[in-house]
């Protein structure tokens, strides 16, 4: 009770702030618009189905490239921990590419795939498979050998092995791969959303920076902030500390 109030002051004295900051500059609502004017454009926006339609196709494409990438990046994890020659080639040009930010791959996709989800999707699964790849490959090689030996002397091998050992053990790891792989799909999203056509969050972004209409361009912001916060934070952050309590590795 004492953080949710604590929690509800501090936003009052914010938007309070905001309010006079607007007010008593003088400063037009182009530049920067007043709380209500924001509200207002969350209102009309969700009212007549907007923005509702912006987050669906966002949604759409973010998870369409993410499923994508995790399923590339493990196998290519998998991969680079079984064999130490892809690893010290592939692994290091892996490495190489994780610094590259998501809009330096924007021209590349458009040449590529034309302004079309395709190309937004391919930008997705160049950021979000690169974190899902290494924690896999870290995740294998973390595994402690003796657990392996000891599964072997029992009889489990081949498949029987991966699946009642290895990816067991290498679930915790792999959960915050996940989590940063999908922080890595939902900043690609946006980047390249700024340079396609048709709906979404970015595309709705970029119309409001056009129209000179910041009320918008500031609830597009807000919009990708709350999406971002709920699904990295809430959803992964609580199915990560339900598999670490459950693994083990942290206290109820």
């Amino acid at each position: 009770m004492k953080i949710a109030l604590i929690r509800v002051t501090f936003f009052a004295t914010l938007f309070s702030v905001w309010y006079l900051i607007v007010k008593l500059g003088n400063i037009p609502s182009y530049i920067l618009p007043a709380p209500l004017e924001v509200f207002y454009s969350f209102y009309y926006g969700f009212l007549k189905g907007g923005y509702t339609g912006a987050i669906f196709s966002s949604l759409l494409r973010v998870l369409t490239g993410y499923f994508m990438a995790l399923s590339i990046g493990i196998m290519i994890g998998i991969l680079l921990a079984r064999y130490y020659l892809l690893d010290i080639t592939f692994g290091k040009t892996i490495l190489a590419l994780q610094s590259i930010p998501s809009v330096a791959w924007v021209p590349l996709a458009l040449l590529w795939f034309g302004i079309t989800d395709s190309a937004v999707i391919f930008i997705i699964i160049l950021e979000a498979v690169l974190p899902v790849a290494l924690s896999t490959k870290n995740a294998m090689k973390n595994i402690p050998q003796n657990l392996i030996r000891a599964a072997q002397t029992l009889g489990s091998k081949g498949l029987h092995l991966y699946q009642n050992i290895i990816i067991k053990a290498m679930i915790p790891e792999l959960v915050t791969g996940l989590r940063l792989s999908w922080a890595f799909a939902w900043r690609a999203l946006i980047a390249g959303e700024l340079f396609i056509s048709g709906s979404g969050i970015g595309q709705t972004l970029e119309l409001g920076r056009s129209l000179a209409d910041m009320a918008q361009v500031i609830a597009m912001i807000t919009t990708i902030g709350a999406i971002g916060f709920l699904t990295e934070n809430i959803f992964f952050g609580s199915m990560e500390r339900k598999v670490r309590v459950a693994w083990g590795l942290e206290g109820r």
